[in-house]
């Protein structure tokens, strides 16, 4: 089975949804949650656990509907008093609200889980977009310091050439994740970006699975063996492992997405679409480059 006679189509592949990616993003935007934007948040206290789901159902009310809140999913959390006693609570972040949409959204947390007030733990804030905007940036540098780190780990480790394909491959993975989010005008937050550096992760240790397949086959490469014929050899002894352990892990993911709370939802669909592609893009976009690269220097 000759994998790599079909790189051209890889490649064009490639360079066609990096170019679709980049358009969506350019022209649709992204949809940037409260964590970055700026909001209201509203922290309020529980005498005993509650899902997501019954803290949206308490704020499916007449009044709130008239209001036409975005509300992010409910995040409920667990804390320690004063006192050293498990306590509950549950996080309700949407856009900057007046007083009185503050007072009918408390209302309606109270007559579903009880009074509440500052004295126990109620707590209302505002988020400056400013401080929205320092969330952003600090993202953006996780997100490419991490992949420096990677670049210099897979080039130590193997060799330059290897650590820009397998770099190539994770930029490949984060814009398909972006384009699709502006394609569908999903909602992005911090949890968008736990699920981009989550991918890369994935994606990168696919790529040296392959990569190290690949080392080992140089050392035994016969005299007048291409390196498409190395790479093509490397990528059929890691797909079984490869398409086994995605699979597995893709599957494990898609029912967290279908039956988990509705706050991890976006997380998940996130994780979903950047562990398949990342799959590809490790078998079908850093090797196919490799190779190329490769050949073209020894041709020189």
């Amino acid at each position: 089975m000759n994998l790599m006679k079909y790189k051209k189509f890889f490649i064009s592949l490639f360079v066609a949804i990096m170019a679709f990616n980049i358009i969506v993003w350019a022209v649709k935007g992204l949809n940037f949650g409260i964590d970055f934007t700026g909001g209201t948040n509203i922290r309020f206290p529980l005498e005993q656990k509650v899902t997501s789901t019954e803290v949206l159902g308490a704020l499916d009310t007449q009044e709130l509907r008239e209001l036409d809140l975005e509300i992010a999913p409910p995040q409920p959390y667990n804390y320690v008093d004063a006192s050293g006693r498990q306590k509950y609570g549950v996080l309700i972040q949407t856009r900057f609200l007046h007083k009185d949409e503050e007072d009918k959204i408390i209302n309606a947390l109270e007559q579903a889980f009880g009074e509440q007030n500052e004295e126990s733990g109620l707590q209302i804030n505002q988020v400056e977009p400013i401080i929205g905007k320092e969330l952003l940036l600090n993202a953006c540098y996780a997100v490419v310091i991490s992949w420096i780190l990677i670049l210099i780990y897979i080039a130590f480790r193997f060799e330059f050439k290897s650590g820009v394909a397998g770099l190539i491959a994770l930029i490949h993975d984060v814009l398909f994740i972006i384009g699709i989010f502006a394609l569908l005008g999903k909602e992005v937050d911090s949890n968008f970006v736990a699920a981009i550096l989550t991918v890369i992760g994935y994606s990168i240790n696919d790529t040296i699975v392959i990569f190290d397949r690949i080392r080992e086959n140089i050392r035994y490469k016969k005299k007048g063996e291409s390196f498409y014929e190395v790479a093509n050899w490397g990528i059929i002894q890691s797909l079984r492992r490869t398409l086994n352990t995605s699979i597995t892990t893709v599957l494990a993911v898609l029912v967290l997405y279908l039956f988990g709370s509705p706050s991890i939802k976006d997380f998940m669909f996130a994780l979903l679409i950047g562990l398949t592609v990342g799959t590809y893009s490790s078998l079908f976009v850093a090797t196919p480059i490799w190779a190329i690269w490769k050949t073209a220097e020894e041709k020189r």
